[in-house]
């Protein structure tokens, strides 16, 4: 049986939601510590993980299909400080042009994903309302 509400489109929709609340708020903590000594950019990952995860699902012969679910809905952001780079003399990470730019660029994707998923919804209001 087929499930509007949790398909994988769904769940993508919901995992790539959270990843880019995620991104957005390690972002705006990079820019806010723009100023602080010592202050190591945060980055956040989740393309990397999901991929290596849904092909390791894909090459699994039963089960494929819970194995795609498992490998979207345990799919988690990572997380990461970079301790190797820093802009300036006291030992700050962050250059806030390029923060500023990925700031943009998260927002552009949020606001994608989450017309997408608006669209989703609409198209079942439709079949429901007939």
């Amino acid at each position: 049986m087929f499930d509007f509400m949790s398909s994988n489109n769904t769940l993508m929709l919901e995992r790539s939601s959270s990843f880019l609340w995620t991104r957005q708020t390690a972002l705006l903590d990079n820019i806010v510590n723009a100023e602080t000594p010592n202050y190591k950019v945060k980055t956040v990952t989740f393309e990397e993980a999901l991929r290596s995860r849904i092909q390791a699902a894909n090459k699994l012969d039963q089960a494929a299909g819970a194995q795609m679910r498992a490998a979207i809905t345990t799919t988690s952001p990572v997380i990461r400080r970079i301790d190797d780079e820093s802009a300036r003399m006291d030992e700050n990470g962050v250059n806030v042009s390029e923060q500023i730019m990925e700031l943009v660029r998260n927002t552009y994707q949020m606001q994608y994903t989450f017309n997408s998923f608006n669209s989703n919804m609409a198209r079942l209001m439709a079949a429901i309302q007939g």
